[in-house]
């Protein structure tokens, strides 16, 4: 099966068939609790797709071409985890029950990590998705994995702010971070696409530490692409890289993406994500209903269910977590009356309902008669500004920045652009996402005995958790057109 084929199939199916592949998933669901899925971009780019050439090979294939006169340092990328499930074990729940106890093992060893990371999560929510009265949503997950690889190739105090920024002790902790975000998030199966990229663009005309791009290679598997940057060539190269790596759900953001003739390095990280519900919506019971928005009231599709699930209740809102089908869960949190959605934001609280503790009575698993609207949401961020008030500043000032790990060719270098945009679309069958983080910098510039209806029919948080309970998207939905 071709990977654009499998790439589409989940969007592809209809009720009929997903349910089917529900009901035979069931008779062979092992019993396990299912966690939350997210995805990143799918690096379908190969060498000669973009006409590329190769100074490093990757399992021991030459991809060398000339077309564009580009160099790249291909990415080394980890075991991918289609090849551990064989073809149509989606389907008939034959060999996916083994594929998900692994990636759950995997996952366990980076949940430990989410506790140090609630900070940052929470610091860069309140930056992107705060909001009067725009929708809003964003992945912090990439935005971690995009300012650690910035981490990587500056040094000194420049290097010192972002570690602060990232709670990291030192770099190599921060290597040991995103390894584990990598290896608990990152699958490629028909049931769940979590699919995550990074990359660098880089100016042909100045040498670079061949040390600190293999170390991105093998650390961030990230791949570094040498050309002209400002050139047509390499404008459309970058634009479609991003493109094939988020599955072509930005393209209203990407379309405008140019190089500067200035640019040292462009980075760029990518997710997306493709996931089903364990148990899904059914479009039979999706009806016409009134969203109250802060725009006004919409007629909006609402879609239902009444199931057994787990609820957190806190004095300022209630929270509910849908499964999400070997991966982790979409948490739709509904502020109590008069508490404005924005609070929820700052609100620690919150991640206290991202993961069931036994013996906190503000969790129960009573039947809930639950009501969601189907939504698309996306958002783009500047995070020029962002970054300097996290306490990034040495990266705009290009008399005291410090990308020496990356080359010492030139002085000067500093941050003059930092974008990044998101979206988040669910319907009866699951959740799709994507998001991408594009900074670059140049040289020279700037069962239950109760039952409850939950109805989030006003504005409400949502959180995408993956199966290790990384955040990897977050945002409000405040209006529905």
């Amino acid at each position: 099966m071709k990977k654009e084929k499998r790439f589409e199939i989940l969007g592809k199916m209809d009720d009929k068939s997903v349910n089917n592949a529900y009901e035979l998933k069931k008779a062979n669901r092992p019993a396990v609790m299912r966690w939350v899925a997210a995805a990143a971009c799918l690096v379908v780019l190969a060498g000669a797709a973009l006409g590329i050439s190769s100074i490093f090979k990757k399992n021991n294939a030459d991809v060398s071409d000339e077309t564009l006169g580009f160099k790249t340092f291909l990415a080394v990328y980890p075991g991918r985890t289609e090849d551990e499930m064989r073809e149509g074990s989606f389907l008939d729940g034959k060999g996916d029950p083994k594929w998900a106890a692994g990636y759950q093992k995997r996952a366990a060893k980076s949940k430990p990590l989410q506790k140090e990371l609630e900070t940052y999560y929470s610091r860069i929510m309140e930056k992107l998705i705060i909001s009067e009265e725009e929708n809003t949503v964003c992945s912090p997950i990439n935005t971690y994995i995009a300012f650690s690889m910035l981490a990587e190739i500056t040094d000194g105090n420049t290097r010192k702010q972002i570690l602060d920024v990232l709670n990291a002790r030192d770099i190599e902790s921060l290597r040991e971070n995103v390894s584990l975000l990598w290896k608990s998030n990152y699958a490629d199966t028909e049931s769940i696409k979590c699919l995550l990229a990074d990359s660098l663009w880089l100016r042909d005309n100045l040498s670079f530490n061949e040390d600190t791009l293999k170390t991105l290679s093998e650390k961030y598997y990230a791949s570094s692409f040498i050309g002209k940057t400002g050139s047509k060539e390499m404008d459309e190269a970058l634009r479609k890289w991003i493109d094939d790596n988020t599955g072509g759900l930005l393209k209203e953001y990407t379309k405008d993406i140019a190089t500067d003739p200035d640019t040292v390095v462009e980075l760029v990280s990518t997710i997306y994500l493709k996931a089903l519900w364990t148990d899904m919506f059914f479009s039979r019971n999706t009806k016409e209903e009134t969203f109250h928005g802060s725009h006004g009231d919409t007629t909006v599709p609402m879609m239902h269910k009444s199931e057994m699930m787990g609820v957190y209740r806190s004095e300022n809102f209630t929270s509910v977590g849908v499964p999400l089908w070997n991966s982790g869960a979409m948490h739709f949190l509904l502020p109590d009356e008069g508490v404005d959605v924005n609070s929820l934001v700052t609100d620690l609280e919150i991640f206290k309902a991202l993961n069931y503790e036994d013996g906190d009575e503000k969790w129960s698993n009573p039947m809930v008669n639950l009501s969601v609207p189907k939504f698309k949401v996306s958002h783009k961020s500047d995070m020029y500004l962002t970054m300097k008030e996290l306490g990034m500043t040495d990266l705009f000032n290009k008399d005291v920045s410090d990308f020496t790990p990356l080359t010492t060719d030139t002085d000067g270098i500093n941050v003059i652009k930092a974008d990044h945009a998101a979206m988040i679309e669910i319907d009866e069958n699951g959740v799709t996402g994507a998001a991408y983080t594009d900074i670059a910098a140049a040289d020279g510039g700037i069962f239950p005995e109760e039952q409850i209806d939950l109805v989030f029919d006003r504005p409400f948080m949502f959180i995408v958790t993956g199966i290790d309970g990384s955040v990897l998207f977050t945002g409000i939905v405040r209006n529905i057109d």
